[in-house]
């Protein structure tokens, strides 16, 4: 099992780099990547978000010029990773999803299963992990299509795991959002 971080993007829903902003005191992407650190991921990053996180130990940087979306950002990594891997995937904007979080919902995944995802309140979130069949269907998504597509393939197994943790859900695709984060992010320190 591989953990792949898409943080290729552009964040034009939020007006600014958020991956490069600072979060809680440290640029988010850091923040993600410190968190992952013990699961050696491999995150397919701008040059900008590749400055700020290259230097951390166990973290393999895969550089890319901002994508159109992460259908593209995946396909960079699932070429970067060998295609009898599972991967589990998520999104760099989850402040709170680290190595434990990926690890324990990981390790709930059925061995049958070809897609799995977290479900939080009826939310889906991040990681998604991809079986190695799931994965060959990578290559025929079109840069703008969303990588969940995949998840109509009737050849597929596909599951949504019920979790409690909202780590699994929360992102800050929004300036609301990114401000709700921080002050939780803020209050877990004191």
């Amino acid at each position: 099992m591989r953990t792949v971080v898409l943080a290729g993007g552009r964040s034009q829903r939020m007006g600014f780099d958020k991956l490069t902003a600072l979060f809680a005191g440290e640029p988010l992407a850091r923040r993600v990547a410190r968190g992952l650190a013990a699961l050696e991921p491999v995150f397919v990053a701008t040059p900008q978000v590749a400055d700020v996180i290259s230097d951390l130990r166990g973290v393999r940087v895969v550089v890319t010029n901002p994508t159109a979306g992460p259908s593209e950002t995946l396909a960079l990594a699932h070429a970067a990773i060998p295609r009898d891997v599972h991967v589990a995937v998520l999104a760099c904007d989850l402040p709170f999803l680290d190595a434990e979080h990926v690890c324990a919902f990981v390790a709930r995944v059925p061995d049958d299963v070809d897609l799995a995802w977290p479900v939080v309140g009826g939310t889906p979130g991040h990681p998604v992990v991809w079986s190695p069949k799931a994965r060959s269907r990578i290559t025929a998504l079109h840069a703008a299509d969303p990588p969940l597509l995949v998840r109509r393939d009737p050849a597929l197994s596909v599951a949504a795991l019920g979790e409690d943790d909202d780590a699994y859900v929360t992102d800050v695709d929004d300036p609301d959002a990114w401000a709700a984060a921080e002050a939780r992010a803020t209050s877990d320190r004191r």
